[in-house]
């Protein structure tokens, strides 16, 4: 993961999950948005580091990447805020605790 995050977006870290965009891809008549590849192990070593249940920090870190998918980041205090948001909303409706209090 720290390789990839380095090749494709020049950070030498390893981090938990990377979002690749498709702009306009379909296949029979499906749209598809892009990939997300994780990495289980430092997800599952955030969880335990941050006391969070791995489901839970599973479906965080999957809601997150989507919202890159589509269009939104963190590149600044106020975009932040906004995807912290849907964030946690998203989080709420599927039956889970806001993700930023640990």
């Amino acid at each position: 993961m720290k390789k990839l995050n380095f090749i494709y977006r020049n950070q030498n870290k390893p981090t938990n999950i990377l979002s690749f965009q498709y702009p306009n891809m379909y296949i029979k008549n499906y749209l598809f948005i892009g990939d997300l590849i994780i990495c289980a192990k430092i997800l599952e070593t955030e969880a335990k580091i941050q006391n969070k249940y791995i489901e839970a920090h599973w479906a965080h870190i999957i809601i997150h990447g989507i919202l890159h998918l589509i269009g939104y980041n963190h590149n600044n205090k106020y975009q932040e805020i906004i995807m912290e948001q849907i964030e946690i909303e998203t989080m709420k409706k599927l039956g889970y605790k806001n993700p930023y209090i640990i």
